[in-house]
C-alpha cells in the first residue's frame, strides 16, 4: 500500500474505534452478530472477480436498541472505504453514510441517499436489502448474512447480476474476533 493509502486506512480504523466507543458494551446475547468480524480471503469467493484485500465489520447495539454497523474495506485496488449504518432489524430502509456521503454532508450538508434494510430472518440469519439513491433495490440485493450454530463464523452471501451482465456469486466468510 501506498503512504496516502496506510494513512487512509489508519483514518479509518480510528473511525472504526470512535463508532465502538459509541454503542454499549453488549454480550453477544442482545444478538448474535454483535462484535468484530474480520474477512478470512483464504475461506471466501468472489465470482466473477477478486475481492478485497481485506475487511472489517463492526456490530454493536446502541442505547436506543438500534443496531449499528461499521465496515472497513480495503478494496481489491487498494483504497480504503467505509459504510455505518445504524437500522432496526424490521425490514425498513435506513441511510448508510459511505465515503461519498460524508464528502457530501460535508461539502453541502445533504444525508446519505442510499439505504439499507436489514430483517431478522431467524436468530442467526439476516437479509440485507440495499437501495441506490433512487430508492431501486440493487442489483446485489438482497443478500443473506448467516451466523454459525457457535458463533464464531459469520458467512455473507450475494448473489445477482452485476452492471457487466455477468451472474455474481460472492461467499465472504468472516472470522469473529470479539463479542
Amino acid at each position: 500500500m501506498t503512504r496516502s493509502t496506510l494513512a487512509v486506512a489508519a483514518a479509518l480504523s480510528m473511525l472504526l474505534a470512535l463508532a465502538a466507543s459509541s454503542v454499549q458494551a453488549q454480550s453477544t446475547d442482545s444478538h448474535a452478530i454483535v462484535g468484530t468480524w474480520h474477512l478470512d480471503l483464504d475461506r471466501s469467493s468472489y465470482q466473477p472477480g477478486s475481492g478485497p484485500q481485506a475487511m472489517t465489520r463492526q456490530f454493536g447495539i446502541d442505547d436506543e436498541g438500534f443496531l449499528v454497523s461499521v465496515r472497513i474495506t480495503v478494496t481489491g485496488g487498494g483504497n480504503p472505504t467505509f459504510a455505518m449504518a445504524r437500522v432496526r432489524l424490521d425490514g425498513q430502509d435506513y441511510p448508510v453514510w459511505t465515503n461519498g456521503a460524508v464528502y457530501q454532508f460535508l461539502a453541502e450538508g445533504g444525508q446519505p441517499e442510499a439505504t439499507a434494510a436489514f430483517e431478522e430472518v431467524n436468530p442467526r440469519t439476516l437479509r440485507l436489502t440495499q437501495k441506490n439513491a433512487e430508492g431501486e433495490v440493487g442489483p446485489l440485493s438482497p443478500n443473506t448474512w448467516e451466523i454459525s450454530g457457535d458463533g464464531n463464523t459469520l458467512t455473507v452471501t450475494t448473489t445477482g447480476t452485476n452492471p457487466q451482465g455477468e451472474a455474481v456469486r460472492n461467499i465472504e466468510v468472516f472470522d469473529r474476533v470479539t463479542n
